[in-house]
């Protein structure tokens, strides 16, 4: 099957490079064939713009579903922003009736807090990263990633903290891919899950 993905980077930032292959693990575990087709759509604002017609251009394009995928915040909010996924939604939902999408055939997946959020799930995937031959990193199971105020920082300082690193997710987006190689940490978180029954058809 043809599944169409709509991300808030740009084509070759973290979501689009790591979603990939988080499609190809779920197809394997699941034993069945999905083709993605990723549109970048570079930020959140123009993917809440226009998702509407780019979820169009996909299903006419042959995909059975389109997922739509953003953060409930942009990666630096200001002070005191609120985090609302709420507004996200009703904009996204009116942009897809405007386009006459079927409610059956788009899907939306707001991560909380951020992308990072769902990495900070895997432990082991993240000593995969960090490690280098001669020096091993131990990274210790994060405590409700998706609950942190700041996934982010938290990204940030194990960097630093674990293998002097600046933390850079475009620049490790290629290693985050391939150094996950099971899904059984990530599923738990709740997003997560949504987007893997979104992506298969499930929800």
């Amino acid at each position: 099957m043809k599944v169409g993905l709509l991300v808030e980077c740009g084509r070759e930032g973290l979501e689009a490079i790591v979603c990939r292959n988080l499609c190809q693990l779920i197809a394997a575990d699941r034993d069945i064939e999905i083709e993605l087709e990723i549109v970048p759509m570079d930020n959140k604002a123009r993917l809440l713009e226009e998702c509407g017609t780019a979820t169009a251009n996909l299903l006419a394009n042959g995909c059975e579903r389109v997922v739509i995928l953003w953060d409930e915040r942009p990666a630096w909010p200001e002070m005191g922003a609120p985090l609302c996924w709420h507004n996200d939604r009703v904009q996204a939902l009116a942009e897809l009736q405007a386009a006459n999408i079927p409610e059956d055939a788009a899907f939306l997946v707001c991560i909380e807090r951020e992308f990072e959020s769902w990495l900070l799930f895997d432990n082991k995937m993240l000593e995969c990263v960090l490690s280098r031959p001669a020096h091993p990193v131990r990274v210790d199971k994060q405590r409700n990633p998706h609950r942190q105020a700041n996934p982010k920082g938290m990204m940030t300082t194990l960097f630093r903290k674990l293998a002097g690193k600046t933390y850079v997710d475009v620049q490790f987006a290629r290693q985050f891919a391939s150094c996950f190689s099971a899904l059984n940490r990530i599923r738990r978180c709740e997003t997560f899950k949504r987007f893997e029954l979104a992506l298969t058809g499930e929800l």
